[in-house]
């Protein structure tokens, strides 16, 4: 891939990327959508939002003048540039969107890898035997601005749904349930959930690809977010055969088949936690041990073609038919 013709916008090394600076004025802040449409786009070296985690690639995106946009969250308005000519996104519910934003432009679905990523590393060592409720991601991770703007009122602006993991775990028989936080920022709840009586395992934010050993600590992969593009987290712990519990949003409803390879749950809309946190834990409590076991080889097979080789096939197959 020609790294001069990416821009990585939000990826951990997004720093490195002064385009990304000079063209969007984008460091750690979010840009409203209005500020960037009066921007001029055309002509300028923006050519992909590629996340960090995109490991298998096309050698190149872009023919020309002309470019594909990848899509993870709510970056929608690049595809009005004039330059991008179509885009490329990883849930169902994005793709719908952008269609309507540009009815003229194709809109593809390319069905991200992940299952692969975290089998060689993930190992069961804590001594406990009760059953695992793994959560990832960063607990600081908000909404932006013209997100929160679309919330209820009163809202939190928190992306990933942190706030309703006590509110679980009040629920839930500590003498049972565990908890496994992997990533930034859970500190504060792993803190509160001990206090209250929980075993906790949290190795806090562990280099990549380290922190897939810690996968296997895991029997139930709690995501709960607002919003998401994937997550690709929701194939990694799949990959392990690992009983996911989501809300409906980034691909979770594309891959889950409610009650025979997980659970979906209702949105959460920031206000209505209690309604939330009641059904995760009525759902959690309806999986024994021995469930979580008898479902790990179905889980697997549910996912076994979402690998990085096949999205880099989806994707030469993408670009032949845009740029042909």
């Amino acid at each position: 891939m020609n790294l001069l013709s990416v821009v990585h916008l939000g990826s951990r090394d997004h720093e490195r990327w002064s385009i990304q600076r000079e063209v969007l004025a984008v460091t750690d802040a979010e840009v409203s959508q209005r500020e960037v449409l009066k921007m001029d786009l055309s002509g300028r070296n923006v050519l992909t939002w590629c996340p960090g985690y995109w490991h298998e690639l096309p050698e190149s995106c872009r023919r020309g003048s002309r470019a594909i946009c990848f899509f993870q969250h709510t970056e929608q308005w690049l595809l009005r540039d004039p330059t991008i000519v179509a885009g490329v996104c990883m849930n169902s519910t994005m793709q719908q969107e952008l269609r309507l934003i540009c009815r003229d432009k194709p809109v593809y679905l390319a069905r991200v890898g992940g299952v692969e990523n975290a089998r060689e590393y993930a190992r069961r060592e804590h001594p406990s035997e009760k059953i695992r409720l793994l959560v990832t991601g960063s607990a600081s991770a908000a909404l932006s601005g013209e997100e929160m703007r679309a919330a209820p009122n009163g809202a939190s602006s928190l992306r990933k749904g942190p706030e309703l993991l006590l509110p679980i775990a009040d629920r839930l028989d500590p003498a049972h349930y565990a908890f496994v936080f992997i990533g930034p920022d859970w500190q504060p709840y792993a803190a509160a959930l001990r206090e209250r009586g929980w075993t906790v395992i949290d190795p806090g934010l562990v280099a990549d690809p380290l922190q897939y050993r810690y996968f296997g600590e895991g029997d139930i992969y709690l995501m709960l977010s607002r919003l998401e593009g994937g997550p690709l987290p929701l194939l990694e712990t799949m990959g392990l055969g690992m009983w996911p519990i989501c809300t409906p949003t980034g691909m979770a409803p594309d891959i889950i088949r409610h009650a025979h390879n997980g659970f979906i749950v209702s949105p959460f809309d920031g206000c209505n936690g209690d309604q939330i946190a009641d059904e995760v834990a009525r759902l959690i409590r309806t999986l024994d041990r021995r469930m979580l076991l008898a479902a790990r080889g179905p889980i697997r097979e549910s996912v076994k073609d979402r690998t990085w080789p096949n999205f880099k096939r989806e994707m030469e197959q993408i670009m032949r038919e845009v740029f042909s």
